[in-house]
């Protein structure tokens, strides 16, 4: 009998100090990210999202020769997922791209408003209005700290392959991940 108390008493103590390990390492300060690499994330993440989309964009431009607006989410283990208005090798009638792109937002920005992503793309094809020929994939890239920027790449068809030339950037306003009030 006093052999069984003395198994629970230290079965008892065992729980107990891994309970009071865990509590404090609960309560143990993190270090603190540096600015510099916040923003290296930032970089890192939004770059691999956007090559992830401009590949997708590439599949969609080889196979159909053209593509509907869509989205993509770069989930917080790391995986992309890709968010459709049309189903892929369908085409948006000119009056009704606006309505794909807002549906397209507005599916990104429910994930972002729940926490289940930290970066979202809306891509999307641009064609020059007058004689240009030059076309381009333009993406809206954000991510969860408030990050946004469009890149512009240009790309030309050769012999069935799309081959992307000089891309640009410009910040904007984030739609997804838009600053939460009081912050």
């Amino acid at each position: 009998m006093q052999r069984q108390m003395n198994v629970a008493a230290a079965i008892f103590y065992g729980i107990f100090l891994v309970a009071a390990s865990l509590s404090a390492r609960a309560e143990a300060p993190r270090e603190p990210i540096s600015p510099e690499e916040l923003a290296a994330e930032i970089q890192s993440n939004t770059q691999f999202l956007a090559g992830k989309s401009l590949a997708k964009a590439k599949a969609l431009l080889e196979a159909y020769d053209d593509f509907a607006p869509f989205g993509a989410a770069l989930l917080p283990n790391g995986e992309v997922k890709f968010v459709w208005a049309i189903k892929p090798g369908e085409l948006a009638a000119p009056e009704t791209v606006k309505l794909v792109l807002n549906s397209i937002r507005l599916a990104l920005r429910a994930q972002a408003d729940e926490g289940r992503i930290l970066g979202s793309a809306v891509i999307y094809r641009y064609r020059p209005n007058g004689g240009e020929k030059t076309e381009q994939v333009n993406m809206e890239l954000e991510y969860l700290t408030g990050f946004a920027q469009v890149l512009a790449t240009e790309y030309e068809m050769v012999d069935g392959e799309v081959q992307y030339e000089k891309g640009a950037t410009k910040p904007y306003d984030p739609l997804i991940f838009p600053a939460k009030a009081g912050s």
